[in-house]
């Protein structure tokens, strides 16, 4: 990420992930999701994987990484093959998806997921499961996301200066929408954002399916520096005044205190605060808005909003966020109590 890089390993028992190590390292030679120094990213990829390995590489160990790239480009695509004629078999539609992966392909791009929306039966019923149906022709219609090829290379690259295989990229904001959206979520329509430091990944399910994602390039830096300009401050005090006392609901003139190391201090009233953070969220939301309601599918089946990343730690962002997309809105969190993370 662009503020910190962390890592998790673990182990599979009886079928359930167990939490053997984590870590997280400041990030370097990355700003504002640019990777610009793929020797500084792979000093800090070394020491976090070290710490999350206890020195000690394992040899059936697997590795995956996310990714992030603001230029993600999402498409669907439709392909068909002509079916046997004992009915659809496994084999059919293994050899249809990827005959989609195969068409999916665009250049300077890295297909990373490939999401099967749904199947056509001779082009004329649609089914989620075409197991044992008889046609002529079976199609398939996916989700394509893809990035930049320099990115996903440039990221690969730092992982392979440490020797380091990674078996394949995620994009960050879907597996956010994973982790966070219920199953219930997930098939009545609902959306996950993730304000991250830098972007802001936006991951819409309806049906049990993904149907809509994009990246922005806003995130809570963002807010940061538009503390630190309004205040006159520097950045490090932006943040932690942004963390302790950030807010999106109007105050009552209440008045704060931002220690600076280099005076005594200054006072200022929590309002003014508000005035500066308030304007940044109501962007990102705004945006967000238009850009997935342009969508009349998205717009009538998503029901609900599900927010997460550092950025959804402001006060009174869920008022705010439920004000400008008319929908229910609640924080994310992992709702499956057997999982490590539960209530963390």
């Amino acid at each position: 990420g662009a503020n910190k890089i962390a890592g998790i390993s673990y182990k599979l028992e009886n079928g359930n992930p167990i939490i053997i190590n984590m870590d997280y390292q400041k990030s370097k030679g990355v700003s504002r999701n640019n990777l610009l120094d793929t020797s500084q990213l792979s000093n800090v990829i070394k020491e976090v994987y070290k710490k999350i390995s206890g020195g000690q590489k394992e040899k059936k160990e697997i590795i995956f990484s996310n990714i992030t790239d603001y230029r993600i480009l999402t498409n669907k695509h439709f392909t068909e093959i002509t079916a046997g004629k004992l009915g659809v078999s496994k084999k059919e539609i293994r050899k249809v998806y990827r005959k989609c992966i195969s068409e999916s392909q665009k250049k300077n791009k890295k297909l990373i997921h490939s999401f099967p929306m749904k199947f056509s039966i001779d082009e004329k019923h649609f089914t989620s499961e075409p197991l044992g149906k008889k046609c002529k022709k079976l199609g398939i219609s996916c989700m394509n996301l893809m990035v930049d090829d320099r990115v996903h290379n440039k990221l690969n690259e730092s992982f392979i200066k440490n020797k380091i295989l990674v078996k394949s990229f995620f994009d960050s904001g879907v597996a956010s929408a994973y982790g966070c959206l219920t199953e219930s979520e997930k098939q009545g329509g609902s959306i996950c954002i993730d304000i991250g430091a830098s972007t802001t990944k936006t991951t819409a399910f309806l049906n049990g399916k993904i149907v809509y994602h994009r990246i922005i390039s806003i995130g809570g830096n963002d807010v940061t520096n538009d503390i630190s300009h309004g205040l006159q401050i520097p950045e490090e005090s932006s943040e932690l005044i942004k963390i302790i006392h950030g807010t999106i609901n109007p105050t009552f003139n209440e008045k704060i205190e931002i220690d600076l190391e280099s005076s005594k201090g200054k006072i200022i009233n929590k309002n003014l605060l508000y005035g500066i953070i308030k304007p940044r969220y109501d962007e990102i939301f705004e945006i967000i808005r238009d850009n997935i309601f342009d969508d009349i599918y998205a717009r009538v089946g998503i029901k609900s909003i599900v927010l997460t990343g550092g950025g959804s730690k402001i006060f009174g962002i869920e008022n705010l966020c439920g004000s400008i997309f008319n929908r229910k809105v609640r924080i994310g969190k992992i709702e499956n109590n057997k999982s490590f993370f539960h209530n963390k």
